[in-house]
């Protein structure tokens, strides 16, 4: 069965929906093909990949794919860094559930804090691209740091993330020093949606 499922689908695509269902108890866990589609799609495909891909594409085409020197808003990151210490807390607790709820609560105020400064919008005036890269240069790190959370869950999507930022590794220490002027790797897509086709060829 396992077999079947790597020709399909992506492992670590079910290793999140088990631990965004799974706590510090002894209770089984129910396989909902429908359910760990439409989880694996809004989460890690609509909310914490596309955080990458939105900011990565201005980074490269107004930037030559260099991080800008300062954030645009300090703030926004400090704050997803601080919650690092309960996130870990949730880990050693086993409560892996609350674990992942939180990073994607994170993932939707870093997707809100790009939706209200519109970085596409600015991106038409030229004066405005320096402004442009700094908030990108706050997604990317949002992302980072994102990214460093679930790596005990994703860890060869964790991998592929450090290329792309082009650093050596997301340590949990290195969280709160953010990336910036410096250069960043071509983002490539760290994760596709789950296609219905694919869970329907699996079963078959």
């Amino acid at each position: 069965a396992a077999a079947t499922w790597l020709r399909h689908l992506d492992p670590e695509a079910l290793r999140y929906y088990y631990a965004f269902k799974l706590g510090p108890g002894l209770d089984d866990l129910d396989l909902n093909l429908d359910d760990f589609a439409a989880r694996v799609n809004a989460d890690l495909v609509g909310k914490f990949v596309n955080l990458a891909s939105r900011c990565a594409g201005f980074i490269q085409r107004l930037a030559g794919g260099r991080l800008a020197a300062a954030l645009d808003d300090p703030a926004v990151l400090a704050e997803a860094v601080a919650a690092g210490d309960r996130i870990g807390a949730h880990y050693a607790a086993r409560e892996y559930s609350r674990a992942c709820r939180e990073i994607m609560a994170l993932a939707d105020a870093a997707n809100r804090y790009i939706d209200a400064r519109k970085p596409w919008v600015l991106a038409k005036d030229p004066a405005r691209q320096a402004e442009v890269q700094a908030i990108c240069t706050t997604g990317i790190n949002l992302f980072r740091v994102l990214m460093t959370y679930l790596a005990p869950v994703l860890p060869a999507m964790a991998e592929r993330a450090s290329r792309f930022l082009a650093v050596d590794r997301l340590g949990w220490s290195e969280r709160a020093t953010p990336l910036l002027d410096r250069a960043i790797g071509t983002y490539e897509p760290l994760l596709t949606r789950v296609d219905p086709a694919a869970i329907t060829a699996m079963l078959e």
